[in-house]
């Protein structure tokens, strides 16, 4: 007997073979066969008529490392059909950390990764990784964060790594992949990741390709200096023979605007000449993070408690507003997104321009006191003209591209791509553009990722493999959020199944918690 019969399905199994009809038997958590069945006996019977059955979906680069945690659910991502997701991204999360750092990391990273009142009770990967296992809604696979290496090695400093700090980084992720990592994340913009120079990524990095694992990188820039850093994390990719992915490719610069293609030939020239590079991307132009990014990386140097007090004085604040008049910030493509004190909620949903005209205060001025009242913990929105994704398209279309919602879970007025990233992306460029194909799509989300990620047995309907299955109408699959409402559910999921149990059932949350903490195999 079967533990759930899907029935009469529109098979697309993630390989990118065309679709076909037929019926999907489980047992237990795994798929036991997909042919036309017949009258058997199940448990559950669900009627897939008209509906596409796919593999669960694999977000790439995710932000929800310990709110995940705090609400193990995970509706928002659920209710897009995602089954797993790939945490330790932008070289930014809380594992592997002493007591000391992990307390430091979790007050630098609020404004980004929120605050929630969770254990906090790891140290190791393993130990971080123990506490999702069967206790989430989702799978969750980790990479180690560049900035825990950094942090336990060298502190906060600028300072570049001897030979001997090199060897113990290299020394950190060997046990970290040995305790179910799958490879490395860097974040090149953020310090204290942004400190590193090539050299020691490309050292690093060969750790990495000797035990098997991936290259995850935020690159050290994507704006009028986009091409240095294509060619520098070409670079690494060749010297460490080492695969590699770059997080939420995009063209932040108008001087680069419709580049798009010349950026794909250039990772296309790479790959023919063995460098195994791809991308992930989101369908928004606009970006998101935390508002402490507003400033320059000096203020970072000396770790969240340094960087409190620095912003207190006055003369660092005139820095500050030099570095704003350089820059020429649009404060007016800025929106507040979250917040954690109550007096402060009014500002959330409103631009920087509008919110500093009603202080009275100077910008910098601004700046620095919210980010005191709210110990850095602050998340913004980085509003781009959204009427113009010409290159958005040409690189989310790309058949090397894989889909990250990159999306922040706090806040009332989250970017909308945390809700509506992968059923936007579904329903715009099949549906309605009609750019990829079901089959193409559905693979970039599935057996692409588990391909690059090497996780075992998942991304494709096939006997023997685990059965996370998303099953949805694609008449009705859509995106909801928006940048007035980002926490609008997406409609249109019907059925999520993770490890043989259901997550979403006949559209509605079971409340079940099958999520494993994937380890790596290598």
């Amino acid at each position: 007997m079967f533990d759930i019969l899907i029935k009469n399905g529109i098979i697309i199994d993630g390989t990118g073979n065309h679709s076909f009809n037929s019926d999907v038997g489980l047992i237990g958590d795994k798929i036991e066969i997909i042919d036309k069945i017949g009258d058997v006996p199940a448990k559950k019977i669900i009627n897939a008529e008209n509906k596409i059955v796919a593999p669960g979906f694999i977000d790439v680069h995710t932000i929800s490392d310990v709110m995940l945690l705090a609400e193990p659910i995970h509706e928002a991502k659920l209710r897009q059909g995602i089954t797993t997701e790939i945490l330790g991204n932008d070289g930014l999360s809380y594992a592997p950390l002493s007591p000391k750092n992990l307390l430091m990391m979790r007050q630098y990273l609020s404004g980004l990764y929120g605050n929630p009142d969770i254990s906090w009770n790891w140290n190791t990967v393993k130990e971080f990784l123990e506490n999702f296992n069967k206790k989430v809604s989702v799978n969750v696979a980790f990479l180690v964060p560049h900035s825990s290496l950094r942090l336990e090695v060298m502190g906060w400093g600028q300072n570049r790594a001897t030979k001997n700090q090199i060897k113990s980084m290299q020394a950190i992720i060997t046990k970290s992949i040995e305790e179910g990592a799958f490879g490395l994340s860097t974040g090149l913009s953020y310090p204290p990741n942004s400190y590193a120079d090539t050299n020691e990524l490309v050292e690093l990095c060969k750790i990495v390709s000797k035990n098997g694992g991936i290259y995850v990188t935020h690159m050290r820039n994507y704006f009028e200096k986009i091409f240095e850093a294509l060619e520098e994390t070409i670079s690494i990719g060749k010297k460490a023979e080492v695969s590699v992915m770059i997080s939420h490719l995009k063209i932040g610069s108008k001087s680069h605007k419709g580049k798009a293609r010349i950026i794909l030939e250039i990772l296309e020239k790479a790959r023919s000449k063995g460098v195994d590079i791809s991308m992930n991307c989101y369908p928004y132009n606009s970006g998101s993070g935390p508002l402490t990014r507003l400033l320059p990386e000096w203020f970072a140097e000396d770790g969240p408690i340094e960087l409190i007090n620095k912003i207190k004085l006055k003369e660092n604040r005139i820095l500050l507003k030099n570095h704003f008049l350089k820059t020429d910030f649009d404060w007016q493509s800025c929106k507040i997104a979250s917040v954690f004190d109550k007096k402060n909620k009014l500002y959330e949903g409103k631009t920087l321009e509008e919110i500093i005209k009603f202080s009275k205060k100077e910008p910098e001025d601004f700046i620095c006191d919210l980010l005191l009242t709210e110990n850095l913990g602050v998340s913004i929105v980085n509003y781009i003209d959204e009427d113009d994704l010409d290159d958005v398209n040409t690189i989310i279309t790309h058949p090397l591209t894989m889909i990250g919602s990159d999306g922040l879970l706090i806040g009332q007025y989250p970017h909308p791509r945390t809700y509506g990233t992968f059923t936007r992306y579904l329903s715009k460029y099949v549906s309605e553009l009609s750019l990829i194909t079901w089959e193409e799509a559905i693979r970039k989300v599935t057996f692409e990722p588990a391909n690059k990620f090497k996780l075992k047995n998942r991304g494709i309907l096939k006997k023997g493999y685990f059965a996370d299955i998303t099953v949805f109408d694609a008449e009705e699959i859509k995106d909801k959020s928006t940048f007035e409402n980002g926490r609008q559910f997406s409609v249109g999921i019907e059925h999520v199944i993770v490890n043989g149990n259901f997550a979403i059932d006949n559209s509605k949350i079971t409340g079940l918690l099958p999520g494993r903490a994937l380890a790596s195999e290598f």
